[in-house]
């Protein structure tokens, strides 16, 4: 039997929601994995939580760059 359009409507679950679920599904899976203990009213608040989000995006990728120490020379003089 088909629902009418407005129980349907009802029904659906918001977009906020469903990235809340999605985000406790993840980072339950990377506890689980990493041995980390698991609270999901931390989820958005712990510092372990920001810094696997942080990583899972990509995170803050700078090139590296060769160290050069305290007083570069150029290559030649050395």
């Amino acid at each position: 039997m088909a629902q009418p359009a407005y129980i349907q409507k009802t029904l659906k679950m918001k977009p906020e929601v469903s990235k809340i679920f999605d985000d406790l599904d993840a980072w339950l899976d990377h506890c689980r994995f990493n041995l980390l203990p698991f609270n999901e009213g931390d989820l958005y608040r712990s510092q372990e939580y920001r810094n696997f989000q942080r990583w899972s995006n990509g995170g803050e990728r700078r090139p590296r760059t060769e160290y050069k120490g305290n007083n570069p020379r150029p290559y030649n003089q050395r």
